[in-house]
């Protein structure tokens, strides 16, 4: 089981996923994350969400408005279960990052990511992302090896390691030129 690290939630267990292939994101990530970016009254957006434990994280740290966002059946099964046993509101839907973006209308405060490690899903959601300036503030977990390309309508503000994985804390940048520039692993 993962567990809620802050928040009026702290120490709530969620459910994980049941599948060798979904990675999570760490507790000690998590605390790192929602020290850095405050969620308190902001919409916050979950891609790849896997057990929704970040949102439902986000939503215990104050956010107002929380969605989350896999493919996965299974998935989004498991971070409906989750929210519903912690009673909290967090609209989860089932579809393609890519879909999803191509279709919404809302804008975020926050969007988190966490895609596939190596599969090249990060610069291209960050590419959609610019596109449809979705966020003025997007946050990327990664893994530290994997070389992402982070288009110009974006600046790097943070960029952390934590084991094999890395977040980066990108905001918007309204003056610049959608031209691209590349993150080199450390």
């Amino acid at each position: 089981m993962l567990q809620i690290t802050g928040g009026s939630l702290r120490g709530r267990k969620v459910e994980p996923v049941p599948d060798p292939r979904t990675r999570y994101t760490s507790s000690m990530v998590r605390q790192a994350l929602f020290s850095m970016i405050d969620v308190s009254d902001k919409s916050f957006l979950e891609l790849f969400c896997g057990s929704a434990v970040v949102s439902i994280e986000a939503i215990s740290r104050g956010a107002r408005r929380a969605v989350a966002v896999d493919v996965s059946k299974l998935a989004v099964q498991i971070a409906r279960k989750n929210a519903h046993r912690l009673g909290v509101d967090l609209t989860v839907l089932c579809m393609d990052y890519r879909r999803f973006l191509e279709k919404n209308m809302e804008r975020f405060d926050v969007v988190f990511l966490d895609p596939p490690y190596d599969l090249g899903f990060v610069s291209e959601a960050l590419k959609l992302l610019a596109e449809k300036d979705v966020a003025e503030t997007i946050v990327v977990e990664k893994s530290k090896r994997e070389k992402v390309t982070i288009p110009d309508r974006f600046e790097l503000i943070r960029q952390r390691t934590y084991g094999d994985s890395e977040l980066l804390i990108l905001r918007r940048s309204p003056a610049l030129e959608p031209e691209s520039k590349e993150v080199h692993p450390v």
